[in-house]
């Protein structure tokens, strides 16, 4: 008994030795706080590696402007955020502006769709522009920047995801202009790129884009589901001949349905959620309804059943009460028309509606665009004397989109500026300024067919390969059409032509396609440049000179260094052109007139030696050269 007793003692010391000390309380919340917490460490460094390796690329709004370090412009790689899958995704137009906000200044930041974008004009049709150049005149104690981040195939969506980035660039003011691509936009409700029905979640999306790791899993997914046919490829997207085939999932949808529900509660959700950014920001925003063509396009789908929901039947009424007079009772039913239509590539009538309470629920300047296009147009009904096709406009209509945000801004008394009416050169004016030439317009033209060749104008079995069997009729068609199917740059087209009208002695149209060249760019020297050298060849030495100024300015050349010391000789200024000369030979050191002038100009203010000099280099570059013989003797120096 007592050898039991002996062996259950020594267990017990033996169960005391090997038996762990209780967890301390701080330990296991130490122990929970490091478990928990791994998978946000091994989510940062996975974060980290994929910001090191350049993952996915950057998906900026704004970038720098390459050709100045003191600009920002919006960013090519943009359109990336809502078309993940194709291989050139639209992306804003390339309003520039300075990367330091000055004193004195009004920036308004325009968001949009491609209307706003200015299609299908490839340079200056946008309303954007022709507002900018009035602000201009009318504001001269002001540096007016109006910058345009107008994009084709977006929508409210893209609105709402830029709000808090426009906000960083300190706005004096949003302008917002959009609402046709509700419904088939990226991200639409009908669109192949649609995240579901709710609003914020897709807002949310855009935000976790930010994330290189929210990317991989994106790109992962999207690969996955492509396998196995449930998405479009890329190479999908880019066989398609228009971009409204390519975004287009749900094609018809009927009015009142529920996919048409969806795309009212996105486009209401979306414009409230970015006027709320804006307006704790302290920002105004202007918000404008948006016309489309009601007279002039039947509608592209109708249901049929009952008659009187049918789209076509309803359009036709339409028309023929606008043929007895009644235009008032046409317009109510050419509207009704555009709202039947199922495939819809319109804003249907409820979104004027919406415009109007968000702006006024919001604080926000309603800007009546819809009643400005209405009341300009034949019979008071939107028509194709305004609209290219649906829903863009021609230059006029772009026009007057300018004017009523101008008259908008206007009567909230330009913000605070003090304005110089006795500035404002006239609407007809400024639409001269938007520069659109035969050639702008030609390519326009080939755009227009394009798309209008395809569904959804036409149907599907009868749709025509516009580019593919088009044959051009003149040089200028031929160079208009090549620019329109991407055959070669907007710039190149218009550098082209300039030159066969130059070549043809068509001076004025050549500075023409030059101009338009500057007010795309007016940070580029180039246009400058070449408009000077056609007007000299004119014989227009008055006419050249801004340009060449100007020109000199932005990057000096041998050939605008020369040309202004001509024009400093001439004014009797040899000490300048003496500057200007030897610059231009800096520039290209065996330019023989810059050597034969600056040999002159050497010569008027008596420095024989550096007349000598560079006679004599001229004489070992170019010894035939016009009055160099005459000169040498004058110099005394014997002839070569």
């Amino acid at each position: 008994m007592a050898e039991g007793k002996g062996k259950q003692k020594q267990k017990r010391s033996l169960s005391a030795r090997t038996a762990r000390p209780p967890i301390s309380r701080g330990k296991a919340i130490a122990f929970l706080a490091v478990t928990l917490s791994l998978p946000f460490v091994l989510f940062a460094i996975l974060e980290i590696g994929l910001r090191v390796a350049d993952y996915g690329g950057d998906m900026p709004a704004f970038e720098a402007d390459m050709s100045s370090p003191t600009l920002r412009i919006p960013s090519s790689r943009l359109g990336r955020r809502y078309f993940p899958r194709e291989q050139y995704p639209p992306s804003p137009p390339g309003d520039a502006f300075l990367a330091s906000k000055p004193a004195n200044s009004m920036r308004i930041f325009v968001l949009g769709e491609s209307s706003t974008a200015g299609f299908p004009y490839s340079a200056n049709g946008t309303f954007s522009r022709v507002l900018r150049d009035v602000l201009t005149d009318v504001l001269p104690n002001d540096t007016v920047e109006v910058v345009n981040l107008g994009m084709a195939a977006t929508n409210s969506y893209t609105i709402a995801d830029l709000a808090d980035e426009v906000v960083a660039e300190r706005p004096d003011a949003v302008m917002i202009y959009g609402g046709h691509n509700e419904y088939y936009g990226a991200l639409g409700a009908g669109s192949t790129e649609t995240l579901g029905s709710f609003p914020g979640i897709v807002r949310l999306y855009l935000r976790l884009q930010h994330f290189k790791t929210f990317l991989l899993l994106r790109n992962a997914t999207n690969a996955v589901t492509s396998m196995f046919g449930g998405r479009r490829t890329a190479e999908d997207v880019a066989s398609d001949a228009t971009r409204m085939e390519s975004v287009v999932g749900d094609q018809r949808i009927m009015f009142g349905g529920d996919a048409y529900k969806r795309g009212v509660a996105q486009y209401e959700s979306n414009l409230t959620h970015a006027l709320k950014t804006f307006r704790a920001a302290g920002i105004p925003v202007f918000l404008a309804s948006t016309p489309g063509n009601l007279r002039n396009l039947k509608p592209f789908a109708t249901s049929g059943i009952p008659p009187d929901s049918s789209a076509t039947y309803v359009f036709d009424s339409a028309t023929s009460v606008l043929a007895s007079g009644d235009s008032l009772r046409a317009a109510e039913q050419f509207s009704r028309a555009r709202d039947l239509d199922m495939i819809r590539f319109r804003a249907p009538s409820e979104f004027a509606g919406i415009v109007q309470r968000v702006t006024r629920e919001s604080g926000s300047n309603y800007v009546p665009v819809l009643e400005e296009i209405s009341r300009e147009s034949q019979y008071g009904i939107p028509g194709e004397d305004l609209f290219l096709e649906h829903v863009h406009l021609n230059q006029r209509g772009y026009a007057l989109i300018a004017r009523s945000f101008y008259d908008a801004l206007a009567r909230q008394s330009f913000l605070g500026r003090k304005a110089d009416l006795s500035r404002f050169a006239g609407w007809d004016d400024y639409e001269r300024r938007m520069r659109l030439t035969s050639l702008d317009h030609r390519i326009a033209f080939h755009t227009v067919k394009t798309v209008t060749t395809r569904w959804p104008f036409m149907p599907v079995a009868t749709q025509l390969d516009y580019r593919g069997t088009y044959q051009p009729v003149d040089l200028l068609d031929s160079v208009a059409f090549n620019a329109s199917r991407g055959g070669m740059s907007w710039a190149q087209a218009k550098g082209m032509i300039a030159a066969r009208y130059a070549d043809q002695g068509d001076f004025e149209l050549a500075v023409d396609e030059y101009d338009g060249l500057i007010r795309d760019g007016p940070q580029v020297e180039i246009g400058y440049r070449l408009a000077g050298r056609v007007l000299l060849g004119a014989g227009q030495p008055d006419r050249a000179k801004p340009y060449l100024e100007k020109a000199y300015s932005i990057s000096p050349t041998a050939f605008t260094a020369y040309s202004l010391g001509v024009f400093a000789m001439q004014a009797k200024e040899p000490q300048r052109g003496i500057a200007l000369f030897s610059q231009a030979l800096q520039l290209d050191p065996a330019m023989p007139q810059a050597l034969f002038q600056l040999s002159l100009a050497y010569g008027v203010v008596r420095n024989l030696q550096g007349a000598r000099a560079a006679a004599t280099r001229l004489a070992q570059i170019q010894p035939a050269y016009p009055g160099l013989a005459e000169w040498l003797s004058a110099l005394g120096m014997p002839p070569r």
